[in-house]
């Protein structure tokens, strides 16, 4: 009697799981439709966090055909290979020299530098190789 009980208790068990697995696929496709059958929400518009010298990264109209930038840092800056603090650092970058660099700024790991804390990185060109430094540091950039 007790192996029988056992028996119908395990069936029962499997039996009502079965059931609310059904109702939680049933939930979420009901769910899943009502959400794609509204509207999609209007887009917002919100500003890239500015945490730099720099405060805009807007092409000017005078530069829509231009492809080049170039830059120059503050302080003396690390030439890393990666966007990272811990990054192997490949070359400095005196302070005040012009170097070629990416047009657009690019983020990665936190670093601290020039007063400002930033994640934004610049792709630069420099002693032969392309590597990344601190945005926070740039002084000057423009389209070449």
């Amino acid at each position: 009697m007790i192996k029988f009980a056992k028996g119908v208790i395990l069936v029962m068990k499997r039996f009502f799981t079965a059931i609310g697995v059904i109702a939680a696929a049933l939930a979420l496709s009901f769910t899943a439709a009502s959400s794609a059958a509204a509207a999609p929400p209007a887009p917002v518009d919100v500003p890239t966090p500015v945490k730099s010298r720099i405060e805009s990264t807007t092409v000017p109209a005078s530069a829509l055909e231009q492809r080049t930038c170039r830059a120059r840092f503050t302080e003396r800056v690390n030439h890393r290979r990666l966007a990272e603090v811990g990054s192997s650092i490949l070359d400095v970058i005196p302070a005040g020299a012009w170097v070629p660099v990416s047009c657009e700024r690019g983020s990665g790991g936190e670093y601290r530098a020039c007063g400002l804390t930033s994640d934004y990185w610049m792709e630069v060109y420099w002693n032969g190789g392309w590597g990344y430094s601190a945005w926070s540091c740039v002084q000057d950039w423009e389209y070449t």
